[in-house]
């Protein structure tokens, strides 16, 4: 079987990556302490990270990244970081948050250009009362937001890729205990099982939500109930908005049809004149 072609494109087909890019951020001991790294400027009393990273259970983040370059303030010494390989990350220390611009380059393989997404340095505390005392209590404050990549009609060696089972590799449970769980942790045809230690992973979301769950079947039921809500209110009013409309139309014909044709033409030539006169 020949290789996939490096450019020719797999027609009608979309493949999308989640990443995370963020940034997390811890104080500073005071001058003079002896926890404080050397070298650190005074007027610095943050130390920070920025990263690009792939959420917990998706397939391995290399096989479609090749790169990532954050650029930092300009104040920095070589501004603009290269990350060849993972940890995606970036770490110094300041004193305030700013923009960081980050690109994202993909394999040779995919053919694609580099992708550009913009970060904010969050330093100091932010979000409701509650996030801040969460806050507060690690000494950590952490911004990230999920980010989509989107591949449409990626080339033929990209697909294979991103459809390949050796993207799963990284989520291999572990084997502890002896030759059951080694048995427990291979799927029937040998390969290891994808997920997380409790077993297969699996692309249903979790009955329940959480502090660490962002997405839950309730929440989606929930969803559905709100939209089912107010299309059902919408219905509702397309149909008074008819009704009203037939209303109209019907008194029209009866009036029409009271008048007389000629009767009905002047009257309508008589309102046609009417608002002239007023404009």
């Amino acid at each position: 079987m020949p290789a996939p072609a490096a450019n020719k494109r797999v027609k009608n087909r979309r493949i999308c990556r989640n990443i995370i890019i963020g940034s997390e951020a811890w104080a500073l001991p005071p001058i003079g302490h002896p926890d404080r790294p050397k070298g650190v400027p005074e007027d610095h009393t943050k130390r920070w990270t920025v990263y690009v990273r792939q959420p917990d259970g998706d397939p391995a983040l290399t096989t479609w990244l090749n790169k990532v370059q954050f650029k930092i303030f300009n104040t920095y010494e070589n501004p603009l970081r290269t990350c060849e390989s993972p940890p995606f990350e970036v770490s110094e220390t300041g004193w305030g948050g700013f923009n960081i611009d980050v690109r994202l380059h993909f394999q040779p393989l995919s053919g694609e250009k580099a992708q550009y997404r913009q970060h904010f340095l969050q330093l100091e505390k932010y979000g409701s009362d509650e996030q801040q005392a969460k806050q507060e209590a690690t000494g950590c404050v952490r911004a990230e937001f999920l980010e989509v990549v989107q591949f449409n009609e990626p080339t033929e060696a990209l697909y294979e890729a991103l459809t390949a089972e050796d993207q799963w590799n990284h989520l291999a449970v572990q084997a502890k205990g002896g030759k059951k769980a080694a048995m427990m942790a291979v799927r029937p045809d040998g390969r290891p099982k994808r997920g997380f230690p409790n077993g297969e992973r699996s692309a249903q979301l979790p009955e329940k939500g959480g502090d660490e769950i962002p997405f839950s079947q309730d929440q989606e039921q929930a969803l559905i109930e709100f939209l089912k809500s107010k299309m059902a209110v919408v219905d509702k009013e397309l149909d008074d908005e008819t009704r009203k409309r037939e209303e109209t139309e019907k008194k029209l014909k009866g009036l029409r049809a009271e008048l007389g044709h000629e009767a009905a033409q002047q009257a309508a030539q008589q309102a046609s004149g009417d608002r002239s006169r007023r404009r």
